[in-house]
């Protein structure tokens, strides 16, 4: 899948990362973050062999605890990516995973951190989280905060390792962390 970068993305994410102060602080990062799951997608090339092309979905799926409550569900309903259907899953184990174009990882499977990313070894699989060191571990995309802001790490050795390759528009918003980042 090929996905064109557009100038908007900095003004997306930049307005997005602003949460409301009406609104609850905690549901509003999760609608921050499933918007920025969605637009990930957009940002993204995935192999020409991802099983996505061969299903005609476009799988997003939430390892362990669901953080989002129904923020993703809404925010992703009627959605597509390349003329294919975004589906929003839920899986308790690494074995779930393998038909899925970016997981979420939550916060209650830190410890089976190394497991997992093993698991999705190869595999062109966007892996996002918000754990603390999560694109340093080995993750592609990590979500931190910065007071209400939400920020990005990204790990373009471990994309690399995916066979993923994310838009230089992307990177431009982020921390690069891992091999290649610079000090």
């Amino acid at each position: 899948m090929v996905r064109k970068a557009s100038k908007s993305l900095a003004l997306f994410l930049l307005s997005s990362s602003l949460i409301g102060a009406e609104a609850d602080q905690r549901a509003g990062e999760y609608q921050v973050k499933a918007a920025f799951l969605y637009n990930f997608a957009k940002y993204v090339q995935w192999p020409a062999d991802a099983q996505a092309v061969q299903t005609g979905t476009f799988v997003i799926t939430v390892l362990g605890n669901d953080p989002f409550g129904p923020s993703l569900d809404e925010t992703l309903r009627g959605k597509t990516i390349d003329r294919l259907k975004v589906v929003v899953r839920r899986a308790s184990t690494a074995e779930e995973l393998r038909a899925s174009q970016i997981v979420f990882i939550s916060a209650s499977e830190r410890g089976q951190l190394p497991v997992i990313l093993k698991r999705l070894e190869g595999a062109p699989t966007l892996t996002v989280a918000e754990m603390d060191d999560f694109a340093e571990r080995g993750g592609v995309i990590g979500f931190r905060m910065d007071g209400d802001r939400v920020r990005l790490d990204i790990n373009p050795s471990a994309a690399a390792r995916a066979r993923l390759r994310i838009s230089s528009e992307l990177l431009k918003l982020a921390r690069i962390v891992g091999a290649g980042a610079q000090g």
